[in-house]
């Protein structure tokens, strides 16, 4: 039954919740409790039902747009950070679902989606687009769109209904009592907004810029700096569906893109001087859990790297010249066994083609590290420290040397420079400051530059860049993705 009465505005409205957005959430509690946003995008006032419907046992939510408008295929975001554990399609008694596991036991379901945007052995973060309403369900036909919303200790020892649990959004207990409640989402990236479209960068020759970026429709869009002037912005139509960040790379007259589809399947579109862009290909039926990374080490090979779903770093090789691939997908490092990542990699490689370098988030936060040689093959992951917040991002300026760039939890810019991938201590990291909203992308088009792109907290493309001789330029604004549009 879809939800038109407001009984009571709990939260602030919306300018001052977008101004509250800032604020860092109170921390948990000891027993474990988890701090819940609400599932749907910053601003957006939704209003929640507990008690009208008669498959409601224990402390359910459906919520519905509290304006009454239409709710089919408004996004609905993950309400805290976690990793996809359970889902289930458009026949089971949810319908379309997933739920995530926040650990110590606790967990949250959001059922009867119209679209899933992750799945089992994602790993998502508090505002990130996991689906849309819908009103899938296997028991029901013809039920009203809206988001049903579970909050559950699995951990308790009490079985079902028992473990649901009450939910609070920002700090604000859903009132039970009254069984209705409306709110304004305060799910506003403040902690790690990567449901924004993510970015590549890429260089055919000096001078020249390309600029990938994912919609939040999953359709990929392309952006050319060349002789002094930025291109307008062109959409690149085909046959898939893509999430996270692209990963571009370049040959002599030409340009892959390698994505994460919406159906976790490796996918990639490529351009060539003599016909242009072509149609999207499916990359075979491989299951990865993040968005890929890419390096070539000569003009008919491209390196592979994506996570798999036992959250380790995998690699390929795709001969461009025959169009296939070279080997199958293996792990990587020596002590690859005992290495787990929560995040997709980067990689970058020289130019002679003799050294890789491969990088991702660990478990704890901390940056992961690994080398390839000609003459040693892959030596041991090892762990660099830090704290990042999404994936790092590596470029190379000339022989072996490797610029890491990272978003760091507070969402500043760090920089840090190896001289030879492996040296990771004459050069000490440098903060740059600024707020980014997705994680960095780099790109060296000769020695003497550097350009690092992201977005900041109003979603526009955002760039800095270093040259040779001159200390870093200041972040320069490039508008809205998308627009102007071509």
């Amino acid at each position: 039954m879809r939800l038109r009465r407001i009984l009571k505005l709990s939260a602030p409205v919306v300018g001052l919740a977008l101004a509250l957005s800032a604020v860092v959430a109170p921390s948990a509690s000891a027993a474990g409790e988890l701090y819940l946003e609400l599932p749907f995008s910053c601003g957006t006032s939704w209003t929640g039902d507990s008690g009208s419907s008669n498959a409601h046992r224990n402390n359910e939510i459906d919520f519905n747009l509290s304006s009454g408008a239409d709710d089919r295929g408004q996004p609905v975001l993950a309400a805290a950070g976690g990793t996809i554990r359970w889902e289930g399609g458009a026949t089971s008694a949810y319908g379309n679902y997933v739920e995530i596991d926040h650990g110590n036991g606790y967990s949250t379901l959001y059922a009867h989606l119209q679209d899933k945007y992750a799945h089992n052995g994602d790993t998502v973060v508090q505002g990130e687009k996991i689906g849309t309403v819908g009103n899938t369900d296997g028991n029901s036909s013809g039920i009203s769109p809206h988001l049903h919303f579970e909050y559950r200790n699995r951990g308790s020892g009490q079985s079902y209904p028992d473990y649901i649990r009450p939910a609070s959004f920002h700090g604000d207990p859903f009132d039970y009592a009254t069984g209705r409640e409306t709110y304004v989402s305060q799910n506003c990236g403040s902690t790690s907004p990567s449901s924004m479209p993510g970015l590549s960068a890429v260089s055919r020759g000096v001078g020249g810029l390309d600029v990938f970026a994912v919609t939040t429709d999953g359709r990929l869009k392309h952006r050319n700096y060349s002789s002094g002037t930025w291109s307008c912005w062109s959409t690149l139509y085909g046959n898939a569906t893509i999430k996270g960040e692209p990963a571009a790379i370049t040959s002599p007259g030409r340009i892959d893109v390698f994505a994460q589809g919406i159906d976790n399947r490796l996918k990639k579109i490529t351009w060539t001087s003599t016909h242009g862009w072509y149609q999207w290909a499916d990359m075979g039926d491989y299951t990865i859990t993040s968005p890929p990374a890419v390096t070539r080490r000569s003009p008919t090979g491209i390196d592979v790297f994506v996570k798999n779903t036992a959250n380790k770093i995998v690699y390929r090789n795709f001969n461009i010249a025959q169009s296939t691939w070279t080997n199958n997908w293996s792990n990587i490092g020596g002590n690859a066994s005992t290495t787990t990542a929560t995040s997709g990699p980067a990689a970058v490689a020289n130019h002679d083609g003799t050294r890789m370098n491969v990088f991702a988030r660990a478990t704890d936060g901390s940056l992961l590290s690994l080398m390839w040689t000609l003459d040693h093959g892959w030596y041991n992951w090892a762990d660099r420290g830090g704290s990042l917040n999404g994936r790092p991002s590596a470029s190379t300026r000339s022989g072996n040397s490797v610029d890491i760039f990272l978003r760091d939890q507070d969402n500043s810019l760090i920089h840090w420079y190896s001289p030879d991938g492996a040296d990771w201590t004459t050069y000490p990291k440098s903060d740059f400051g600024g707020w980014l909203a997705v994680s960095p992308t780099a790109v060296s088009w000769n020695s003497g530059r550097i350009d690092v792109f992201s977005r900041n907290s109003n979603a526009d493309l955002i760039q800095k860049t270093w040259i040779s001789g001159d200390p870093w330029y200041a972040w320069t604004g490039r508008g809205p993705i998308g627009a102007p549009a071509c």
